[in-house]
């Protein structure tokens, strides 16, 4: 039943990809304030979900093998997922149209505004918007293998998981909409490259099956990896979006914010039942 539920939290984050046609209908100073609010809250979430739930429950599978493997296996994969992470989001960002992005905006409104204009001229397609969704196929791939990992060692750890990168992937999603139209995919054509790059979780999801049943120390290593992965989205891709806002009431806002995301992973580690 845990693998269920897990495969039916896969789907429903990538029906997130579908945002995209809905957000932009919304006025600009609208869309930046639900941006606003999620940025915050996802930061929160995932710093929590890494240091609360992920790392400590890689730590309780080490002990539970009765010291047959040393602490340092669980740190080197900690390591290696923020290591791992890197890399895939540097990819993400090379190729992801940053270069359209205002350093003040947490989503590339223009860049939705501007492919609108675009597709209406019948542009080409352009190798980064191609190369982005390859990046993000990844991503979304890397996020399945997450989730159902988390499912595997118990109910309460994969419902942390899954608000964890729902909260993270639902701004993203929107902004990876936006690189596609700019990119000179049509509004249908972007939503469908789109969903499929997100249903592509669904891969990472069979793959993290597949091998939790033939190695016994996947899950253990899998959730030290995404740990250390979390902690690099948490630390170097969120907190720094916050760090640049300017307005001292909204910076205000914004920490308390992150701290009510912090909170709520906290609660849910200690309300939920873990194995």
């Amino acid at each position: 039943m845990e693998i269920l539920y897990g495969f039916i939290a896969i789907f429903l984050i990538g029906c997130l990809s579908l945002v995209g046609i809905f957000m932009i209908s919304f006025r600009e100073k609208t869309l930046d304030n639900i941006l606003f609010i999620l940025v915050a809250f996802a930061t929160g979430t995932i710093l929590a979900t890494a240091l609360f739930d992920l790392i400590p429950e890689s730590i309780h599978h080490l002990e539970e093998l009765g010291g047959s493997l040393s602490e340092y296996w669980v740190f080197g994969f900690i390591l290696l997922g923020y290591v791992v992470f890197f890399i895939v989001e540097r990819f993400i960002y090379w190729f992801h149209g940053h270069a359209h992005q205002q350093e003040n905006e947490y989503v590339c409104y223009d860049t939705i505004t501007e492919g609108l204009e675009r597709t209406e001229k019948g542009p080409k397609i352009k190798n980064f918007a191609l190369l982005n969704l390859i990046g993000d196929g990844l991503h979304n791939f890397l996020d399945g293998v997450i989730i159902i990992v988390a499912f595997l060692t118990g109910i309460g750890n994969g419902i942390v998981i899954t608000l964890a990168v729902l909260f993270h992937e639902l701004p993203q999603e929107v902004g990876d909409f936006g690189i596609l139209l700019y990119g000179g995919f049509s509004k249908r054509t972007a939503l469908f490259f789109n969903f499929l790059s997100a249903m592509v979780a669904l891969l990472g999801g069979l793959f993290a099956l597949f091998l939790s049943g033939i190695l016994e120390t996947f899950n253990l290593f899998f959730l030290a990896f995404s740990g250390g992965g979390f902690l690099y989205l948490a630390s170097t891709e969120l907190m720094p979006e916050i760090l640049k806002q300017k307005n001292f009431k909204k910076s205000v806002i914004q920490a308390l914010i992150f701290i009510a995301g912090i909170l709520l992973i906290i609660l849910l580690v200690y309300v939920l039942p873990h194995e």
